[in-house]
């Protein structure tokens, strides 16, 4: 049995386990192995920075290595560079453990406490909180010496039995965007890109044997050929299992979401169709199991983390960085209406007025006038059609798809400089659904006087933009995100 399959068991067991000794509810942060100096951080933990600052520590495995201004968070899966140093306290311990040893001891739903345990009796507590709120009432206690020898009593408790498959690659397949995505291994865990988005795929895990391919084990081979019982694929306890094959051959479950098959290496291939799988709900804890008559083979149980996949940076901000779009969100004042009405209609063509600015209809409803009959008779002049004022913060060309992102979902401000409260999603879907500029930059690019349509991103196609935009608003509008660490500001503190 290799290292990496014994202390994928060990965590599994360890996160069941552990919720006998939770005082409210589970800590979301195991450590891998006795002396082990690795942690999991499974939901986004605000902490403090030797300095005061606030930073968010999002979902994976994390090398921790004590410092003099306090702990050291290390990405497993990145390099050396990517890591952060968060405020933690020392002081002495008891315990006996026989190298560095990182845990979580946290006590309720919102704190969490990362540890760092030496063979020399010192030890360091960082704490944090998933919520971002801390209080100032009064100081966090130091975590008992009997609650750390609990939980590594525990761990040293626990029996590795052998496993008989091994989890040896990962992808998922997403129809409606048509890619398909490679998952990869580190030394605890696993990663995997998902969607921030889209909220339906099919996940692809592929076992290996040990020692024996499982397509050279007589049972499972029947029960893949004939599409039998009992194979199940676990997804956070939920089980996936294919259905007893009838009597005259076939499936009995047609619309089965799990199957199973071979590659040419003689490896098992599970594929489920997951929903509501949103990067934002993962880490997940994969398992399969098979059994025929007495015989049984099963997996470690593998921790899978989401690298977030934003679906605005691919689907969406090709569009809201079209030129139809940036030629009005570069518009916002005077000089910048003269010096792009002179290159279109030559200089000195264009009156240099203080009239020549955004939100004057008075001014330019002469050329901006929509003749009757024309396809935008809708559009009010007075109200609609106007390039943003400066005073918005919304003149975009050349912004990272994460800076158009964050602006477009606000808090918006208003052409008066007042900002309002950030969109909802009823806001949204009339912004994008009913807006005539939006409309018109996306799919029509018409020109009245008989002008050439200019190029759009979507041309006579508005479906296709409301397909791309609505799962985005369904979904929250998530920008592009974090792998490991981020800054957001100061934490909300209470009195």
């Amino acid at each position: 049995m290799n290292t990496r399959t014994s202390t994928l068991y060990i965590f599994g067991i360890i996160a069941t386990l552990g919720l006998a000794y939770a005082c409210t509810t589970p800590p979301s942060t195991q450590t891998m192995d006795p002396g082990s100096p690795i942690v999991e951080i499974d939901r986004e933990t605000h902490f403090l920075t030797p300095a005061g600052e606030d930073v968010v520590v999002y979902p994976g495995a994390y090398l921790v290595q004590a410092e003099k201004e306090g702990l050291r968070l290390i990405a497993e899966e990145g390099t050396s560079s990517e890591s952060i140093v968060i405020d933690a306290t020392g002081q002495p311990h008891d315990q006996k453990v026989t190298g560095p040893t990182a845990l979580s001891v946290s006590e309720n739903d919102d704190e969490q406490v990362v540890v760092l345990l030496t063979p020399d009796g010192k030890s360091w507590e960082a704490a944090g909180s998933h919520s971002g709120v801390i209080s100032r009432a009064a100081p966090r206690r130091r975590t008992p010496q009997s609650r750390i020898r609990q939980v590594i009593d525990m761990r040293n408790k626990v029996l590795i039995p052998k496993q008989s498959l091994l989890l040896s690659a990962m992808s998922v397949r997403y129809p409606t965007l048509d890619k398909t995505f490679q998952g990869s291994q580190n030394r605890t865990s696993w990663r995997l890109p998902v969607s921030d988005t889209v909220a339906n795929a099919s996940f692809t895990f592929v076992w290996s044997g040990s020692p024996t391919p499982p397509s050279q084990i007589p049972q499972i081979n029947q029960i893949v050929k004939n599409k039998g019982c009992c194979l199940t694929l676990s997804v956070d306890n939920q089980p996936h299992t294919w259905a007893p094959s009838s009597p005259l051959g076939g499936n009995l479950n047609l619309k089965t979401s799990f199957t199973a098959a071979f590659d040419r290496g003689g490896n098992l291939i599970t594929t489920v169709h997951l929903a509501n799988v949103r990067a934002n709900q993962w880490p997940k804890n994969i398992k399969l199991a098979i059994a025929s008559g007495k015989n049984q083979w099963q997996s470690a149980e593998s921790k899978v983390y989401a690298n977030a996949v934003s679906y605005y940076s691919s689907e969406l901000h090709p569009i809201f960085s079209h030129e139809r779009c940036t030629t009005c969100h570069t518009l916002g004042d005077r000089p910048a209406i003269v010096a792009m009405h002179e290159s279109r209609l030559g200089a000195g063509n264009y009156p240099d007025v203080e009239d020549a600015r955004p939100h004057n209809p008075n001014f330019c409803g002469g050329c901006h006038s929509i003749p009757p009959g024309s396809p935008h008779t809708n559009v009010d002049l007075n109200n609609e059609w106007f390039s943003p004022a400066a005073v918005q913060g919304i003149n975009w060309k050349g912004w990272s798809a994460g800076q158009v992102c964050a602006k477009v979902t606000g808090p918006f401000t208003n052409k008066d400089g007042v900002t309002g409260a950030p969109f909802d999603a009823q806001t949204f879907q009339h912004h994008f659904h009913d807006d005539p500029r939006i409309l018109w930059a996306v799919s029509s690019g018409w020109v009245p006087f008989g002008r050439p349509d200019l190029p759009v991103p979507m041309k006579n196609n508005l479906q296709g933009w409301f397909n791309k935009v609505d799962p985005w608003v369904e979904a929250g509008t998530p920008c592009p995100s974090w792998r490991f660490f981020k800054r957001p500001g100061q934490l909300i503190l209470q009195p």
